[in-house]
Order: structure tokens, then sequence, then C-alpha cells
């Protein structure tokens, strides 16, 4: 069994401002609402408390939470802000590592990726209409990630379509 966080990343530059999508960066504003008090720290918060009441550890003793984001710029953002907001509650994360699975939101890789992962507890950030799409898919339940939006499921051994089970949602953080 293993735990995943689903999150969509923070409000991002508009599109047309003559950067390739994957350079669009957070706005200072999107970045500013995940690392006040009142965003990640916040989510996390709910989540970990989320996690507790369904008997869950997102970080058993001795081992990181492991951080994946799409190679775009506004996820790692995003990463960056999710991992020090997990940081500043304790918890071991994990450097960023890049998937391409969720720039491509390629279901299939992602899913692969998911099956041979080592860690028990994992965070992607991503993009729309990815998040949205794999959580349905996974759990049965339609959900709308705003941005800065976390979805934590219990994913059974044997993943397949509708067997994971959706513990928390949190809306993302007002910019």
């Amino acid at each position: 069994m293993k735990q995943l966080i689903l999150i969509r990343h923070g409000k991002p530059e508009p599109t047309g401002t003559g950067k390739p999508d994957a350079l669009r960066e957070l706005t200072p504003a999107g970045r500013a609402a995940l690392a006040a008090p009142t965003g990640f720290e916040t989510t996390f918060t709910e989540l970990l408390a989320d996690a507790e009441g369904a008997g869950l550890d997102l970080a058993p003793e001795g081992q990181s939470i492991a951080l994946w984001t799409s190679p775009a710029v506004r996820a790692h953002q995003t990463a960056d802000e999710a991992r020090g907001a997990l940081e500043r509650l304790g918890r071991s994360v994990s450097a960023p590592v890049e998937h391409t699975s969720l720039w491509e939101q390629d279901d299939a890789a992602f899913l692969a990726e998911l099956a041979q992962a080592q860690a028990t507890s994992i965070v992607a950030c991503g993009h729309i209409p990815f998040m949205n799409r794999i959580c349905t898919w996974l759990t049965g339940e339609e959900v709308a990630f705003t941005p800065g939006a976390a979805a934590l499921i219990v994913l059974p051994d044997e993943v397949a379509e509708g067997a994971a089970a959706l513990i928390s949602f949190i809306d993302g953080p007002a910019v």
C-alpha cells in the first residue's frame, strides 16, 4: 500500500507571454499564496491530520516522502513550496525528481512509475486535466483541482481503476 498526494501547480503566468509553456512560472501572487501560512502549511496540516485519522503515516520512521514533479518551471516551483511546508511540519522530503509523465500527462507511464516506486509516500506536482483525470481513474471520485489543490489517495498494492481511496481533497489557496 502506498500513499499518493496529487498537487496541481500554483497559479501560473498567463499563456501568450512569449515564453514556451514549460518555462511559464508561478505568478508572484501564486507563489505567495502557496508560501503563506494559509497556503501549503495549512493544506499539509489538514492532509496529515486526515491521514492520521485514517490510520496512515505519511512519513514512517526513517523514510522520506518522495517528491515528483513535472519538468515545467511552475511545477518545480510548486514542488519547492510543498517541500518547504512539509519540512516545516517536521517531515523528511526527498529532493524533487522530474517525471515527464506528469508533463506529458501520460496515464500509463505515471501508473507504471507508481508501481515501481520504492517510497511509501509520494507527492506528485503536475497539471490539469491530468490531475483531475488520474484522481478520478484511481478513486472513482471526481474532483476539480484548482491551482495549489491537493488530494490524498491510498493506493492498493494492485492499482486498478476505482480501486484506490480518496482520503482527503483540499482546494488550493486563494490568490
